[in-house]
Order: C-alpha cells, then sequence, then structure tokens
C-alpha cells in the first residue's frame, strides 16, 4: 500500500523504486562479504580417509587443549583443503580440555580440524608411517564412520558449512567405544556469526521483492475478501498447533530411523485426513488447501524464479548439472508429490490461511513465520541436540527457516496457488543434490 502511494499507483514508478532498493541490498551483501569473506558458508566437507599413519609419542598443547599420547598412535586424514585439515588422532594417552581430563580407559582419541601452518608447528619432528596392517584399518574405518565432521545448517534444503580460518577451528574426543563426546568445541567469531545473518536476511529481502516486482498487479480474489470476513471457529484454531506438531514429528521420527525422505510423506497424510474427515463431519469450514481451479495457472515460473535464486544466494553459479539416469530425474516428481505439496498444503493452505481469516494477511504469515521457526527448533533439538552449540545453527532456526517460510507464504498470497508453493519446494531440495559446483 504504502509502495502504491508513494508511486501514485503507476506501475513503472513502482518498478523502479522495488529495483533500486533490490539492488542497494545487493550491493550491501557485496559490501558484507566483502569485509567478511566466508559469511555466505559454503557446500559441506565431505570427510573420507585419505591415509592412516603410526606417530611417535607427542605431545602438543593449543590453548585450551592439551593432548599427550606417550606411546605413539594413529593418525588419520580424512580432509584437506587449502587452508586446513581435519585429523582422527587415536592412542593410549592424555587428553585435557581446560579443568577436565580424559585418560585412555575414558577417550580414544581426538576429531579435530586445524589450520595447515598450525599443523607443522605442532607436528614437528614427528615421522608419520603408513598403516597396511588390514585389522588396523579397519579400526580406524569402523571409527570414521560413526564420527559426525563439523555439521552443516539447513540439511533438509540447501546444506551450508561455516569456516573459521586460523588455528585450531574444531575438535571434539572420541569415547573408548568410537562414538563423539559431544558437544563439540568450536572456534568463531561473533562477527562472522553476525554477518551471515545479516547476509541471509536481506537475501530472504530481496526474495520478497522480487515477487513483490514480478505481482505489482495483483489483487486479491473475491474468494479471500469473502474468506476474511467469515470468523474461523475454535476448532479450527487447535488444530493450528497440531498440524505443527504432526509436521515436527513426521521430520523427527524417519531422521531418528535414518528413514528416506519420502517417509515424512506419511505424518504430513495424518494431517492431511485429519483436516479432510473434520471438513466432512462439517466441524471445520473453507478447507481447499489452496487448490482452486481459477488460481492453478498462477506462478510457476516465478516460484522457477524465486527457487533459483535463492540456491544461487547460498552456493554460487552452478559449473554444471550431474543427472543420473531416471532416477534422479524421478525424484523432483517424487518430491513434488510426497514432500512439496503435503508440506505446502498444510503450512500454507491451511495454517496461513486460517491464521490469515483470523488476524488478517500480514499478521497471518508473521505468526506462521514463528511457528515455523519454533517447528524447525524442536526438530532441531530432537534430533541432534548437541548442534544447539553451534552457533551457526541458530542463523538457521531464526534467518534461514523463518526467511523460507516467509518467502513461500508471501509467493502464496500473491499467487493464491499452492501448487506453485509446492513447486518451488520440491526445487530447494531437488536442485542442491544435482547441480554441481
Amino acid at each position: 500500500m504504502l509502495l502504491k502511494k508513494i508511486s501514485g499507483k503507476n506501475y513503472f514508478i513502482a518498478s523502479l523504486i522495488l529495483l533500486g532498493i533490490t539492488i542497494l541490498m545487493v550491493l550491501a551483501i557485496f559490501g558484507l562479504t566483502a569485509f567478511i569473506p566466508d559469511a555466505l558458508g559454503q557446500k559441506p566437507q565431505e570427510y573420507t580417509i585419505t591415509s592412516v599413519c603410526e606417530f611417535e609419542p607427542w605431545h602438543f598443547r593449543v590453548e585450551d587443549l592439551s593432548v599427550n599420547f606417550p606411546e605413539g598412535g594413529i593418525i588419520s586424514t580424512v580432509q584437506e583443503t587449502n587452508y586446513d585439515r581435519t585429523v582422527l588422532l587415536l592412542g593410549r594417552g592424555t587428553l585435557r580440555h581446560k579443568h577436565t581430563e580424559y585418560d585412555h580407559t575414558s577417550a580414544l582419541g581426538i576429531f579435530m580440524t586445524v589450520e595447515h601452518e598450525l599443523f607443522n608447528e605442532i607436528r614437528g619432528d614427528n615421522i608419520f608411517i603408513p598403516i597396511e596392517d588390514r585389522d588396523r584399518l579397519e579400526m580406524v574405518s569402523t571409527v570414521f564412520n560413526r564420527q559426525v565432521g563439523k555439521p552443516a545448517i539447513w540439511e533438509d534444503k540447501i546444506p551450508i558449512s561455516f569456516h573459521t580460518p586460523g588455528g585450531l577451528s574444531y575438535y571434539y574426543f572420541i569415547a573408548p567405544d568410537g562414538e563423539p563426546m559431544l558437544p563439540p568445541e568450536a572456534e568463531y567469531s561473533r562477527l562472522n556469526v553476525f554477518g551471515s545473518a545479516m547476509a541471509y536476511t536481506l537475501f530472504a529481502l530481496i526474495m520478497l521483492l522480487v515477487i513483490t516486482l514480478f505481482t505489482l498487479d495483483h489483487r486479491y480474489s473475491n474468494y479471500w475478501v469473502h474468506l476474511a470476513r467469515t470468523h474461523p471457529g475454535y476448532l479450527g484454531l487447535g488444530l493450528v498447533p497440531l498440524l505443527a506438531a504432526i509436521y515436527a514429528a513426521s521430520k523427527v521420527i524417519p531422521k531418528l530411523n535414518d528413514w528416506p525422505v519420502y517417509y515424512d510423506f506419511f505424518g504430513y497424510a495424518a494431517g492431511l485426513l485429519i483436516l479432510i474427515i473434520l471438513f466432512r463431519l462439517g466441524q471445520i469450514d473453507y478447507l481447499d488447501f489452496g487448490l482452486r481451479r481459477d488460481r492453478l495457472k498462477n506462478g510457476y515460473t516465478l516460484a522457477i524464479i524465486a527457487a533459483t535464486l535463492m540456491i544461487m544466494a547460498t552456493r554460487g553459479l552452478p559449473g554444471g548439472v550431474d543427472i543420473d539416469g531416471v532416477n534422479t530425474i524421478a525424484h523432483l516428481p517424487l518430491l513434488f508429490l510426497l514432500i512439496g505439496l503435503p508440506r505446502e498444503m498444510i503450512w500454507r493452505g491451511y495454517i496461513q490461511a486460517f491464521l490469515s481469516r483470523l488476524t488478517g494477511p500480514n499478521w497471518g504469515i508473521l505468526i506462521m513465520i514463528v511457528l515455523a521457526a519454533a517447528t524447525r527448533l524442536v526438530y532441531i533439538w530432537a534430533t541432534d541436540p548437541w548442534v544447539l552449540y553451534y552457533p551457526y545453527t541458530y542463523l538457521e532456526i531464526a534467518v534461514l527457516a523463518p526467511g523460507t517460510a516467509a518467502i513461500l507464504g508471501y509467493l502464496y498470497l500473491r499467487t493464491e496457488n499452492i501448487l506453485a508453493c509446492a513447486l518451488m519446494h520440491s526445487l530447494l531440495i531437488f536442485l542442491p543434490d544435482v547441480i554441481q559446483y
């Protein structure tokens, strides 16, 4: 409304204003990333054993960490970049962090990511001799397979990892049974975390502006005008937190059991079934899940543009496409039918629509965004609570998850077509797996 008043309802002037604001935000992101180069993160690390060696008696100390292997041990490199390397150190010794000390009966070793310069410094003259004994190699492989590595955030959309240059940036001890002893110790800068939060907030705002640009002539349909004049019942209000809880459970249970992502569908199907039954019994009204015939033609191009821009914002320009035959081609329609569509029918088609009836479209989308962030927090707490000690996790909870909900919710408001939202949602999951960087 404010934009139309400023532009005198001239869409050309409104477009220029929006473009100007968008350009300023893009320039702000460029300035932010120039000042904080790692603000946007990168593709998550891929760990694999590249070498397994014996080392001589070794003692080193880095800030609050003290490591002592008086009888030597095993070092396995599992990742190496231009900046640092990640290693497993295993052996009989003493590990100390601040005032907590572990001996060989309470800790098997340490998983750590360390800058090359510091690694060479603490290594000193220690000689590494490659191991060829099959039993020892299998033991190292077994321990390695139990490690969690550096956490990636936003795993079910566009996974992002954040690099902290310099020193010993990340480590945790390993229990005698090979399991990681969490939470880890992670070096990070508050400025970097704040910079990342600001950069992704700006990206979310830019996406909202892009959607506005493409839908400047949008008018709410008579259906929505009529719907806004009908007050929903209390049962429908009670269904909002229930559906959010069902959604969270449908993600938590498959995650804890290592089931494929498609298993999420059964929770969504249960929520949709509850709504349909209550509608048939006359307990709730106006249940269309955003699938209205007169609106089904809207928003697909915009959904593709929005999904592509979001992925480019987190990963940069693609270097190619990796399509692995029929399985890859079939993956997108399956994601659309089993994940994207049922999720959007619940979140936008019912929860957002209901809240908009209750409080108006602006407050409706805001409450839905807060609810989406809360369910994300519950999901992380229930599946990997240790990552709540990792500061970048709160970027996911406070910016990425609610930002994505805001973009999808706004796309629904402007197109009134749940299929467009489902397409965008599916592309956000599908494209990061097939695009090469």
